[in-house]
């Protein structure tokens, strides 16, 4: 069994057996992350094979006072980050809805229609604070995996979620029936 040094050590000398070792040990934790961003098992297992890579590839740019998997979580954050935002830019997010509404039997009409409303909601935010609403509210993430992940500190993420909901709430009123 191999430490995690050791396998940083190996990765930097470009050992194969710690690649297979980081890949035994941190691929399943990559996936994780990538999967409560993505939401779809395809798209996480291509974004862990990319993450791996990248993390080998990379391996120089490790700062060792860090943790090491919190340097990994945080590039596969932003690959699945990146990931979401082709999704975005080659799929229309209605028909994606409608089409994951017909497949998911369990799902109700009712459902289907606060997902599109809350999608529509969260295009009044940039791009970033809906990343950190959909992090924290839909995907679960606590504050500390969002300041891992996107090295901002807690107290911004906490100021950005508060005023993007400040901002939500003026239009709510749009989408869901508030009296």
């Amino acid at each position: 069994m191999m430490s995690e040094t050791e396998i940083v050590a190996g990765l930097k000398a470009k050992d194969p057996r710690a690649t297979t070792k980081f890949v035994e040990m941190y691929s399943g934790y990559i996936y994780n992350v990538c999967h409560k961003i993505l939401r779809s098992w395809q798209e996480a297992e291509e974004a862990t094979q990319d993450t791996c890579i990248k993390v080998i590839n990379k391996i120089e740019d490790y700062n060792s006072t860090s943790p090491f998997k919190a340097w990994v979580f945080t590039i596969a954050y932003r690959t699945g980050i990146d990931y979401k935002r082709k999704q975005k830019k080659f799929a229309d997010p209605e028909i994606l809805q409608n089409t994951a509404g017909l497949m998911d039997s369990d799902a109700s009409y009712e459902d289907l229609e606060n997902k599109k409303k809350i999608s529509q909601l969260l295009k009044h935010i940039s791009e970033e604070d809906a990343t950190l609403v959909q992090l924290y509210y839909l995907n679960e993430f606590s504050i500390k995996e969002i300041v891992e992940a996107t090295g901002l500190t807690e107290s911004n993420i906490k100021i950005k979620l508060f005023r993007a909901r400040r901002e939500m709430a003026k239009h709510i009123d749009k989408y869901f029936d508030t009296h």
